[in-house]
């Protein structure tokens, strides 16, 4: 009895420090967590499986299962609301309806896993072998029925992994048509395409590109240059390598080995390039605010990959590499998107996106504080929230 009470109590610790540790993270990506965390139920499992193989581990391997089958329920009830809501009638209210449906389906799929299961125990036997086959046939089944239930879940609402690939997209296309007629990915094409288990891509991550100012070495000049440049921003765009990565020294390691005469020299400069630049968030910093920034960043990428070439001899001519450098480079994205930026918000809600006020970025901690100077102000009545209007300085 004291074995099962411990198993238990572990397991419901583990809850908890998982809760407090990932709670944030579940709401910005349900789609990930949820289906990793069909993962995690599966390998929890397959160590009760393991009891049954090796019962001198049965306190170790039981614990542990319950730890990753706590875990993975709690993943799974904290991202339940957001994939339900994705199913919700964006003219009623209706997010009850769409729950108590959803609950009624578990139970009525619970049922008949407890009527499968013992008819396939009575059919298997105790052998096992019979039993580890079946085990991963089942196991096999249900992560191939989760990858498709999930996948066929849409959002609506961007995340910043979402966003990030809806700018690039709209930067691309303009790029080569004109904004007027550049386009996005739907939330329909966006649901086939996006990642549901493994991470973002790495420019796609929130923590590459926002920072602080603390991130790059900045001198009092050039802090105050491009406080002048985004003066009337809730944002800044900031140049420079990451002096707080680790990742930082083992580029300098194999800095001498970057120039070369491989094409493939070239796109890693170019990542290279695109990867040493991040937005400092105001303190004030809204939804809107976070969308345009990403938009700036996503022009300034953009010409800063441009700028890295092959000379003559085939070697490779990087980006400016300092802030100072890279001022008119900085300057430029911030009044192309400053042009782009009511464009953009159209051809969101064109196709299909909801207005930036109900976006789930997740919470972006690194801030500063900077005086703003005044603008006007105009009611837009699509994302029925202020839009300051912008003009070049």
């Amino acid at each position: 009895a004291l074995t099962f009470v411990l198993k238990d109590a572990l397991g419901k610790i583990v809850r908890m420090l998982w809760a407090s540790r990932m709670g944030r993270k579940f709401d910005p990506d349900a789609k990930r967590w949820r289906f990793r965390s069909a993962f995690v139920f599966a390998a929890g499992n397959g160590l009760e499986v393991a009891t049954y193989v090796f019962p001198q581990f049965f306190l170790l391997f039981a614990t542990v299962a319950n730890c990753c089958k706590q875990v993975s329920m709690l993943t799974s009830s904290a991202t339940r609301n957001a994939l339900y809501n994705s199913f919700r009638d964006g003219k009623r209210e209706n997010i009850g309806d769409i729950t108590a449906k959803g609950e009624a389906q578990i139970a009525v799929v619970d049922l008949l896993g407890i009527a499968s299961g013992v008819s396939l125990s009575r059919a298997v036997g105790v052998s096992v072998k019979s039993v580890l086959s079946v085990w991963i046939l089942l196991q096999a089944v249900e992560i191939f029925c989760m990858y498709h239930e999930i996948r066929s879940v849409v959002f609506r609402m961007l995340n910043f992994e979402r966003l990030y690939h809806v700018v690039d997209e709209f930067v691309s296309s303009s790029a080569d048509f004109g904004l007027e007629l550049a386009t996005i990915p739907t939330p329909e094409e966006m649901a086939q395409t996006e990642k549901i288990f493994l991470p973002p891509a790495h420019l796609a991550r929130r923590a590459i590109a926002f920072g602080s100012l603390g991130r790059a070495k900045l001198s009092p000049e050039e802090l105050s240059e491009l406080m002048q440049i985004f003066r009337k921003e809730k944002f800044i765009l900031v140049v420079g390598e990451n002096q707080k990565s680790r990742r930082r020294w083992y580029r300098l390691l194999g800095r001498r080995l970057r120039r070369g005469r491989s094409r493939k020299n070239l796109r890693k400069a170019r990542l290279d390039a695109q990867e040493h630049c991040h937005i400092v968030l105001h303190a004030d910093a809204t939804n809107a605010d976070i969308v345009k920034s990403t938009l700036a960043l996503a022009f300034l990428r953009k010409k800063l990959a441009d700028s890295v070439s092959l000379d003559e001899d085939g070697f490779v001519v990087p980006s400016p590499a300092t802030l100072g450098d890279c001022m008119g480079i900085i300057r430029d994205a911030r009044n192309e998107a400053d042009v782009a930026f009511p464009q953009f918000l159209k051809v969101l809600s064109a196709a299909g996106w909801a207005p930036p006020a109900r976006y789930m970025f997740g919470r972006v901690t690194m801030r500063a504080e900077w005086p703003i100077q005044g603008r006007p102000e105009k009611r837009d009545a699509e994302t029925d929230r202020t839009i300051t209007l912008l003009r070049p300085a």
